[in-house]
């Protein structure tokens, strides 16, 4: 790509003056409080181990010309000596093919990064390749290409890899393949395929099968990565989604979800309504840190809209935004067991475009 414009790079220099500022935002927010008595105290006296980084990534590259600035960002970020990197999807721009020879191409690009590489899928990888502009393909024929290009083996992406969980080692889930766990500084990691596009949620008459198929797989894999966080006494758990699930659209007060939605309410079904509620019941059980790590059109942000069944915010609950579309640009996760502050996020520059 060609260097970026001159308000591209007063935004990214914004970016990075306020990332210090978001950092300690973030340190401040998930050192409250998440155990009581004793527990805590253990929590803090311990001695801190070495922290883990981790570069976040999403919607990147899109369109042929982003592919080099890709490939030097995921050079940059193996000579900071992050341990390893997670891209949440957006591997190609809405308007690109969904045919075979670009996502191999997409897959090899991913595959050279000197980092273990975890990939997430996002809509403008699969759910929206029904587009006549994408190719007219079926969707969840795409999907399953992608699992079979992207996710051969339990291990990441990368020259380096690192093993992983898969649902699909589950006969129930056997073709969730993308969904995954793993545990890095002493705390879960979980990703879900969660896509824009309302969730693929499609509001033709019948069975929505494939959205209902996912959403069991999500549920059921949200709820085993939870207990088992739980059970180890682990104090923090991330999980890792494209989508904005959209907290901000008055989810708390809407009903069972019904196929009479877009009739009788005049408003189309929320199609990340049960994974919110699912979310809030899980978090607010949980006795460590929560952070949730998904792309949004409004750039890079983090805040705590959670909020439980009274209305009160759940503060060990916090949501980080990925800004989307952002070339030359990563998210940092600074993962610190035993530290006051477990998690630190940074907003930051990749390398100059050439």
């Amino acid at each position: 790509m060609g260097g970026r414009s001159a308000s591209a790079r007063s935004r990214a220099s914004v970016c990075r003056l306020k990332g210090f500022a978001c950092s300690a935002v973030l340190a401040i927010l998930l050192a409250l409080p998440a155990w009581s008595g004793t527990a805590l105290a253990a929590r803090v006296r311990a001695p801190a181990a070495e922290t883990v980084r981790v570069a976040l990534l999403a919607d990147q590259p899109q369109w042929p010309a982003a592919e080099a600035g890709t490939t030097r960002l995921l050079d940059y970020l193996a000579a900071r000596r992050l341990d390893f990197a997670v891209h949440l999807g957006g591997i190609k721009g809405d308007t690109e093919s969904c045919g075979d020879t670009l996502l191999t191409a997409r897959q090899r690009l991913l595959d050279q990064s000197p980092l273990p590489l975890f990939y997430l899928p996002g809509e403008t990888d699969w759910a929206e390749c029904h587009r006549p502009v994408n190719g007219h393909f079926d969707a969840m024929e795409r999907l399953n290409r992608l699992r079979e290009l992207f996710f051969p083996a339990d291990t990441t992406l990368g020259q380096r890899v690192l093993p992983l969980m898969r649902q699909s080692d589950q006969a129930t889930f056997r073709s969730f393949r993308e969904n995954i766990r793993w545990t890095a500084g002493n705390v879960m990691m979980v990703g879900l395929n969660l896509p824009g596009d309302n969730n693929h949620y499609r509001s033709e008459g019948g069975r929505n099968g494939e959205f209902e198929d996912r959403r069991e797989a999500n549920r059921q894999w949200l709820t085993r990565a939870f207990s088992l966080a739980q059970q180890q006494n682990l104090p923090g758990i991330v999980v890792l989604e494209h989508a904005d699930p959209q907290f901000g659209n008055g989810w708390e007060q809407r009903g069972k979800p019904s196929l009479l939605d877009g009739f009788l309410r005049r408003r189309p079904r929320d199609g990340y309504l049960e994974f919110k509620r699912q979310l809030r019941d899980l978090a607010g059980r949980f006795r460590g840190q929560v952070l949730l790590v998904h792309t949004g059109a409004g750039g890079f942000g983090i805040d705590t809209p959670l909020k439980d069944a009274s209305g009160k915010t759940l503060r060990n609950f916090t949501r980080v935004v990925l800004p989307g579309g952002a070339p030359g640009q990563y998210t940092e996760l600074a993962i610190t067991p035993g530290s006051p502050s477990l998690f630190e996020v940074t907003l930051k520059d990749g390398p100059e475009a050439e």
